[in-house]
């Protein structure tokens, strides 16, 4: 039984958490940058796979040692032809292609719902014994019903489940398991007509939640995001409601988020932002409730290989904690060299402020 003395002890304690968090988690610097890309076009797994246009968008883990990253490659037209590959490193800065996990089906109009995949989460399901991958694909803009045919439309989040059981299986291959959410009567005023966009699991005690993001065409709107919940990662998937939803994080845009459960208690979120250069993130104490965003910028004055602008450095794909409590951050980021405009892998390191 609780006595009056244990519940007192508990209830300090619980207020005492927002103070620690704030004692443990102050705020995020770049420690080191890496001079030039890691992956350009000119590594050799780019020329061999013919990746015309670059990568976007992904997500980065560290299992055993070993870097694991999916990421979206642009293999024709940016933004446009699009498959999800798979790609390995012992060091995060010396990457070798594996294998295309996921691809688009050719031919991009208002009656192809795949014409884009974006490979946006990638977590290990412990009830299937298996690795999920979650990518939104995406439909062109219908002319004919008043939309704008360069944009994109209906958003669907899709899971695939690795094949091979248990965590050697995350190299594939995947099986597909369905959408698991998508535009519907449940859909929030917010969403606009690009929702569903990427979506970014990540387990809170015994619940899954999951960031998702969304942005109305017309007239142009901002890039909000929402979050949604779930009992098993597999779902069913609930929006969480209009009053939570859209979190205020970032003002503008934000895009491609990735929460790190941190080693000492509290999130970490990192995502693409506004900014020359720059990165954002985001802290939380319980997983739920986050604060507004902190840009951080990523290139030097004496190593900027990107283009200045709001959207040329990219999407970082996670922020892996280090034992030494760094943490790694892969991005992505367009450069213009030579001629050849190509959207390149950066990487930096972050730490905590002392």
């Amino acid at each position: 039984m609780m006595t009056k003395k244990h519940f007192l002890s508990v209830a300090f304690y619980l207020m005492l958490i927002p103070f620690l968090f704030a004692q443990t988690h102050n705020k995020l610097y770049v420690k080191e940058i890496h001079q030039g890309p890691i992956v350009d076009h000119l590594h050799a797994d780019v020329i061999v796979s013919k990746n015309k246009s670059g990568f976007e968008t992904g997500q980065m883990i560290k299992v055993d040692g070993v870097y694991h990253m999916f990421v979206n490659e642009m293999f024709d037209r940016a933004h446009r032809d699009m498959r999800i590959a798979y790609w390995t490193s012992s060091d995060a800065v010396n990457w070798k292609r594996k294998s295309t996990i996921v691809e688009s089906i050719p031919g991009r109009s208002p009656f192809n719902p795949k014409s884009e995949v974006w490979v946006t989460g990638v977590e290990f399901n412990g009830e299937e014994n298996a690795w999920n991958i979650f990518y939104v694909a995406y439909r062109a803009g219908d002319k004919e019903k008043g939309e704008i045919e360069a944009n994109d439309y209906a958003g669907r989040i899709w899971r695939a489940k690795s094949v091979v059981p248990g965590k050697d299986g995350i190299a594939g291959p995947y099986a597909e398991m369905g959408i698991i959410m998508q535009p519907d009567e449940n859909s929030q005023a917010w969403e606009g007509e690009q929702a569903i966009a990427a979506f970014n699991p990540y387990k809170v005690g015994d619940l899954w939640y999951a960031f998702y993001d969304g942005h109305t065409h017309t007239p142009l709107g901002d890039w909000p995001v929402g979050m949604a919940t779930a009992k098993k990662l597999s779902g069913p998937w609930e929006r969480m409601p209009e009053g939570h939803n859209p979190v205020p994080i970032s003002p503008e845009f934000n895009e491609n988020l990735q929460v790190t459960e941190l080693k000492n208690g509290g999130y970490l979120a990192i995502f693409d932002a506004m900014g020359d250069h720059e990165i954002a993130y985001s802290l939380s104490e319980d997983g739920i409730r986050w604060q507004p965003e902190v840009r951080l910028k990523i290139q030097s004055d004496n190593n900027l290989w990107a283009e200045p602008g709001d959207h040329a450095t990219r999407t970082p794909l996670g922020a892996v904690e280090e034992e030494d409590g760094t943490f790694t951050v892969v991005y992505t980021a367009m450069y213009n060299k030579d001629g050849k405009l190509f959207y390149g892998i950066g990487k930096c390191t972050l730490a905590w402020v002392k």
